[in-house]
């Protein structure tokens, strides 16, 4: 008997890489899916402090929900026989330290920028997030096909690390200098301006941040090769790295008859266009639906379904992600059995937006009839929103839908986050589900469009009504125009402690406004620019200009008034004396 080992109903390839984290294997396609995926299994022993499993839950749901395209994307995190696994759109592979080890004719400058470019702004999003990447270095940088750069362990170092929280994003910018460092000497010519220019964005990074590392880097691309941005030899590099993906060989096949599979190259077809886009210039992000989420799901996998995070979703909270010890219920091989289908409608959750994908059940075998009782007795337990018990309908068969579609308290359970443990829905609430899903669609909208018309008229006619009756309320009131200015001074001589009074007469148009004037005395002092309001029909407008001269002495002072709001300022002075012994 052949047997595989797999995770989520996928078999594991042959293909491991150590990581930080733990360990990476590679999933090979299911039965309904083309596309191989990525697999790390979370070292236990960096799982073992109280409380590290809910946050690391919470930290790939914070991630999944950004949808980052520069970050690789993330199906599922599930807890498998004791093993909790993060499950990622595409195998990671290859990294920069694959492309960094491979001696001869590599990239080139242009596809050191571009990585860096790609790494800085997915860098930059994750910490306008509040989040940050916690383990960056060439292994966590990945390259799709197409040779964008896509960060692998987004956010595991923040949980799994031993880095403060306060240093987590300096040395996210520590260790892309670094890297700028690196790529600069390994794919750029010593003493060219490329060269120059990765250096200086490493310097800025340390001094200046992220941003303006970055900042520094697109303006210095005349420094770059002609045509980087087709990435041709940064694709055939990542193409020669690209490792084999190779079926296991198992009791009945040889090494040289396993399976060898190839990961998709090329263009937005492959699957990292689900969560890196295809923008060359700048990123656009994508919905990354896990396509591959349609294999079976094992008896005794705890997933969080990554499909079910909305973009305006609640956060996370605790997550239960399993014990570490091995349940009768953990499934660590895959053994040969018979089969039935079993209709997609039958495995939806009552709370999905959209019927699960297709998921075939693995029945047990025939010489164990206990299996088969304890499952036709299975309650609610076998999914959970979040810690409650999930309130699947478990009525009869023939319930109708509005008896089996009555909502729970309001409030509780809305845009909560499905955690699935076991094959799926109970057998007893399969009928009832069916028909929820069965039921008529609700009838279009057949009300004429033209009231809805009518209405957004109005509206847009109310609008700019009240538009013109606020400019013609608010509107700056017209200044009248100046013919003539005049200064009335004392014509007495003023004595010890005097206070002159000089008058100014304004003779305007007799348009009511604002009149707006300066005084000047001869002693320098400038009065400032001051308004005087004029009625309308007032032809004539008066201002006054107290001065106040102390001390013994003779003294003649100047006042002159300036109209300042003409076109052509009109002024007129006068003068007066003092004398005090």
């Amino acid at each position: 008997m052949t047997t595989t080992t797999t995770v989520a109903g996928r078999p594991l390839s042959g293909w491991t890489r150590d990581a930080r984290h733990g360990t990476w294997h590679a999933l090979l396609p299911g039965r309904s899916s083309g596309s191989e995926l990525g697999a790390l299994r979370i070292d236990r022993a960096l799982l073992a402090p109280e409380g590290t499993r809910e946050r690391l839950a919470a930290a790939v749901l914070a991630v999944a929900k950004l949808r980052l395209p520069g970050v690789l994307g993330t199906v599922d995190l599930v807890a498998e026989a004791g093993e909790v696994w993060l499950i990622t759109a595409l195998p990671p592979a290859p990294t920069l330290t694959d492309l960094l080890a491979r001696r001869g004719t590599g990239p080139d400058a242009g596809s050191a920028a571009s990585v860096l470019n790609e790494t800085a702004q997915s860098l930059l999003a994750l910490h306008a997030a509040g989040l940050a990447h916690g383990a960056l270095d060439a292994d966590t940088v990945v390259l799709a096909p197409d040779g964008v750069a896509l960060l692998a362990e987004a956010a595991l170092g923040t949980v799994l690390g031993d880095a403060p929280d306060s240093a987590r994003r300096e040395a996210d910018i520590a260790a892309w200098a670094g890297l700028s460092r690196t790529l600069g000497e390994a794919w750029a010519a010593t003493g060219t301006p490329a060269a120059a220019l990765f250096a200086h964005c490493s310097a800025t990074a340390g001094s200046e941040g992220l941003a303006a590392a970055r900042a520094a880097l697109v303006a210095g691309r005349a420094a770059l090769p002609a045509g980087f941005l087709r990435r041709t030899e940064l694709r055939a590099a990542v193409a020669a790295a690209t490792p084999e993906i190779t079926t296991p060989p198992t009791a009945n096949e040889t090494g040289a008859d396993a399976q060898r599979v190839r990961p998709q190259a090329g263009g937005c077809e492959a699957p990292r266009s689900e969560a890196a886009g295809c923008d060359i210039a700048g990123f656009e992000a994508a919905d990354s639906e896990a396509a591959d989420s349609e294999a079976a799901m094992p008896e005794g996998v705890a997933a969080v379904d990554m499909g079910a995070v909305d973009a305006g979703s609640e956060g996370a909270g605790a997550v239960d992600m399993g014990s570490e010890g091995t349940g009768p219920g953990d499934v660590v091989l895959e053994v040969d059995r018979p089969r039935h289908a079993v209709p997609d409608e039958q495995l939806t959750m009552p709370s999905r937006t959209c019927s699960a994908p297709h998921q075939p059940r693995s029945f047990p075998h025939p010489s164990h009839p206990s299996a088969s009782d304890d499952r036709a007795t299975a309650s609610d337990d076998q999914a959970t929103v979040l810690g409650k018990r999930n309130r699947t309908p478990a009525g009869p068969p023939t319930a109708t839908p509005a008896e089996a579609t009555t909502p729970p308290p309001p409030g509780e359970d809305d845009d909560e986050i499905i955690l699935r443990f076991g094959p799926g829905v109970p057998v007893e609430a399969q009928d009832v589900l069916r028909a929820q899903w069965r039921t008529a669609p609700v009838p279009p909208d057949t009300r004429p469009h033209r009231r809805r018309r009518r209405a957004w008229i109005a509206t847009s006619a109310f609008l700019a009504a009240a538009a013109v009756l606020l400019w013609l309320l608010l509107r700056p009131a017209p200044a009248p125009t100046v013919t003539g200015v005049e200064v009335r001074a004392p014509a007495g001589r003023l004595h010890c402690g005097q206070t002159a009074d000089l008058v100014g007469v304004v003779t305007t148009d007799g348009r009511g406004g604002p009149v707006t004037y300066h005084w000047l005395r001869s002693d320098g002092h400038d009065s400032g620019e001051l308004v005087h309001m004029a009625r309308r029909g007032d032809r004539r407008v008066t201002v006054h200009l107290r001065w106040t001269v102390r001390g013994p002495g003779s003294f003649r002072g100047t006042a002159r008034l300036r109209i300042a709001h003409q076109r052509k300022p009109s002024e007129a002075e006068g003068t007066f004396s003092y004398a005090c012994s």
